[in-house]
C-alpha cells in the first residue's frame, strides 16, 4: 500500500469515526438514566387517599404492620397460608419477620378521593403535612397529582411540590417522584417534565431530581409509548400499568387480569422500561382482603384466603413476564405483594447468578470469549443479564452490598446510598 493509499485510508476512516460516534451518542440518548438504585425498590406501590390524613400516615409508617392481627382475627395460620399460596412457610415467616413499611407509597391526590373542592384542598394540605411531617424511613416519597384533564392539575402540582418543600434544605426535600395519570401523547408528557423543571429551578433542586412514573391507562398511551418515553428519558423511575382505565378506554367486555390483551399492554410496558433500565410496575387487585359483614366468620374467612391468593398469584403473574412490582391499596395485599416478589428470586438463585459471574470472570482473565457453565453456555450476553438480576437483588437487600461491589455489580458509591 502506497503512502497516498495510507492518508486516503485514513481519512476515510477519521470520517467514519465521528460518525460512529455519533451514532453512539443517539444510542446512549435512549439508555440515558441514571436511576439511583434505590428506585428499584418498589415491589410494592401502597396507594393511599390524600384526602385522608390518618390513612395516609398509617400507610406510610405502619405498612403492612396489620397483616398479623387480620390473619390471627380470622384463624389463618401460617401452615394454611402456606397450603393455599402453594409456597413453603419460611418464606410466610420471613415475609411477617421482615420490615413492615412499603418499599413505595403514592399520596393519591387524583382518583382516590372525591371531585370536590373542599376534598381537593383538603387532600393538598394533607399531602404536604406527610411529606413534610411523617416518619417516612427508607420509603420511596410519590405524589399523583390530578391528570391533564381536570382543572385542579397545575395546582396540585405547585402548591404540593413547592409547599413540601418551603424552609427546606435542597438535600432534605421531602418528594421523591409524582406519579402522573391517564397520560394519552408524547406533548403532554414533555409538558409535565417542563413544570417539573421549573419548580426544581424554583427549589433550588438539581435538574431532573424530582423523579416520574407515568400511568399507560388507554389505547393511545400504548400505541405511542416510545414516543411518550423519549419525552422523559432523564426523569423516568417506573412506569405503570392501569388496567381499569385501560380496560373501560379499549372496550374490554371485563376487567380480568390475565386478558391477553392486558398482557400485550404489559409486554409493550416491560419492554420500554426494560429497555431503558426503569421498573415496570403492574396494576392494583381490585378484590381487597377484607371482611364482609354478610357473611360468617368461616365464610369471611374462606374469602380472605381467596384474596390473598389472588393477589398474591396476580404479581406473581407480573412478576414472570417481567415487571419488578405492583400497586395495592391494602396492608395485606401489600404482604402479599412483597410475599410474591421475595419468593421469585430465592437465595439458592442468586447464588447461582453470582457463581456465573465468577466463573466467567474467570473464563475472561483465562482469554476466552466465552466458556461453558455446568453445561450451559456463557458468554459477555449472559453475563449481562446475571448482573442486571443481581443489581435488582442488592436493591432489594437479597444480596449485600459489599459482594456487589467486588463483583463490579455495583459501585461503592451506590453501596454507600443504600446504606443511607
Amino acid at each position: 500500500m502506497t503512502t497516498s493509499d495510507t492518508k486516503a485510508n485514513e481519512i476515510l476512516l477519521k470520517k467514519w469515526r465521528e460518525k460512529r460516534r455519533q451514532l453512539l451518542d443517539v444510542n446512549q440518548s435512549f439508555h440515558a438514566t441514571e436511576l439511583p438504585l434505590r428506585f428499584y425498590r418498589q415491589q410494592a406501590h401502597f396507594t393511599t387517599p390524600a384526602s385522608n390524613y390518618d390513612m395516609v400516615k398509617k400507610a406510610v409508617e405502619n405498612g403492612s404492620s396489620a397483616t398479623p392481627k387480620i390473619l390471627t382475627k380470622f384463624d389463618i395460620g401460617l401452615t394454611e397460608l402456606a397450603d393455599k399460596l402453594e409456597i413453603d412457610e419460611s418464606y410466610i415467616q420471613a415475609e411477617l419477620d421482615a420490615e413492615p413499611r412499603a418499599p413505595l407509597v403514592m399520596v393519591d391526590g387524583e382518583d382516590a378521593q372525591a371531585l370536590r373542592d373542599d376534598v381537593v384542598a383538603r387532600g393538598r394540605e394533607n399531602a404536604i403535612r406527610i411529606f413534610r411531617e411523617a416518619d417516612w424511613g427508607s420509603t420511596l416519597r410519590f405524589y399523583r397529582p390530578s391528570g391533564l384533564s381536570l382543572d385542579y392539575c397545575l395546582e396540585d402540582i405547585m402548591s404540593v411540590l413547592t409547599r413540601s418543600g418551603e424552609g427546606l434544605y435542597p438535600e432534605k426535600y421531602p418528594i421523591d417522584g409524582i406519579i402522573w395519570p391517564k397520560v394519552e401523547q408524547p406533548d403532554e408528557i414533555a409538558f409535565v417534565c417542563e413544570m417539573l423543571s421549573d419548580i426544581e429551578y424554583k427549589m433550588g433542586l438539581e435538574e431532573n431530581s424530582i423523579k416520574l412514573q407515568f400511568l399507560v391507562e388507554s389505547g393511545w398511551a400504548a400505541s405511542q409509548l416510545p414516543l411518550i418515553v423519549k419525552k422523559s428519558v432523564q426523569r423516568l423511575s417506573g412506569i405503570v400499568f392501569g388496567i381499569a382505565d385501560y380496560a373501560a378506554d379499549i372496550e374490554l367486555p371485563s376487567i380480568e387480569n390475565d386478558h391477553f390483551v392486558c398482557d400485550w399492554a404489559r409486554s409493550i410496558i416491560i419492554n420500554q422500561a426494560g429497555a431503558l433500565g426503569i421498573p415496570a410496575i403492574d396494576n392494583m387487585t381490585v378484590n381487597y382482603p377484607v371482611a364482609d359483614k354478610h357473611l360468617t366468620m368461616l365464610e369471611n374467612k374462606a374469602m380472605i384466603l381467596d384474596r390473598l391468593k389472588e393477589v398474591y398469584d396476580d404479581a406473581r403473574h407480573a412478576q414472570q413476564l417481567g415487571m419488578d412490582g405492583k400497586w395495592v391499596g391494602h396492608p395485606a395485599q401489600l404482604f402479599a405483594v412483597r410475599l410474591a416478589f421475595r419468593g421469585s428470586l430465592p437465595q439458592s438463585e442468586i447464588d447461582n447468578e453470582v457463581a456465573k459471574i465468577e466463573a466467567y470472570t474467570q473464563a475472561v482473565d483465562a482469554e476466552q470469549g466465552a466458556t461453558i457453565i455446568d453445561g450451559v453456555m456463557s458468554d459477555r450476553a449472559t453475563d449481562r443479564h446475571a448482573r442486571w438480576k443481581l443489581r435488582k437483588a442488592i436493591a432489594l437487600g437479597l444480596l449485600d452490598t459489599s459482594k456487589g461491589v467486588n463483583l463490579g455489580i455495583i459501585t461503592q458509591e451506590e453501596a454507600d446510598s443504600l446504606k443511607g
